[in-house]
């Protein structure tokens, strides 16, 4: 059974990160005052939130933490994270939806590592505006949509995801996302992979305008997703799909 994890309200948050913003060192807590739940369900403990925190740390130190690191590091720091953020916090769809569980995290259980990561400046890093953005939002829907398939996840670049997850009607289906990143990690090294899944993104756009893809199998939507790839590759220019 899923788990209620603390809200943090928005006027908090923003008073919060501004607060970060201006150089104050965030320190990791397993409670808010000003914290709310949602109204049905059983919350977590602090216990669980604690557990939370230590996994993420520890995790964090071995990719260099409390060091700056390198993109490579932090990206491998994502990768790892997603499955564990997805294994500590047993969300329904309905909570890992709501922005305020995911300004609690990053302001108030994780504040050290999201600094780490992201640093002060970006504010949807730290304030859940667009869930495709914030810190760690992103990665428990990464860890949910490629559940089973991580093999792919750790293949895509930060910007493969922004093209496949921030296009919602493609983001919202798991089975799209992670199909038509089959389709794009499995093409040689040589192809432009950017541009590829820019331009595969928008194909299957103007498809769903009119299909239905919860009508399909999971084999159709494999090859619909492959139909796309290779129709692009075909109609890439010459010198671009060279490299």
């Amino acid at each position: 059974m899923s788990d209620l994890w603390p809200h943090l309200p928005a006027v908090v948050s923003a008073a919060m990160y501004a607060q970060i913003s201006e150089g104050k060192l965030p320190v990791p807590s397993e409670t808010h005052p000003d914290q709310t739940w949602a109204p049905v369900g059983g919350r977590v403990s602090g216990k669980g939130v604690r557990e939370l925190i230590d996994a993420v740390s520890t995790l964090a130190e071995k990719h260099g933490f409390p060091k700056a690191a390198g993109p490579d590091a932090r990206i491998a720091f994502d990768r790892d994270a997603a499955a564990l953020i997805r294994s500590h916090m047993d969300l329904s769809w309905a909570e890992a939806g709501n922005r305020e569980v995911w300004s609690f995290i990053s302001l108030v259980a994780l504040p050290h590592v999201t600094l780490w990561r992201f640093g002060r400046d970006n504010r949807e890093r730290w304030v859940a505006t667009d869930l495709t953005r914030h810190t760690w939002a992103r990665l428990w829907w990464q860890a949910l949509v490629f559940a089973g398939h991580e093999q792919i996840l750790i293949a895509l670049s930060e910007s493969d995801l922004n093209q496949l997850l921030e296009r919602r009607s493609i983001g919202g289906d798991p089975r799209l996302v992670r199909e038509t990143a089959r389709a794009v990690v499995a093409l040689p090294s040589d192809i432009p992979r950017r541009q590829v899944i820019r331009d595969v993104t928008l194909r299957l756009l103007r498809y769903l305008a009119f299909l239905d893809v919860r009508a399909l199998s999971d084999q159709q939507v494999r090859d619909l997703c492959s139909a796309l790839t290779a129709e692009t590759i075909m109609r890439l220019p010459r010198d671009v799909a060279r490299g």
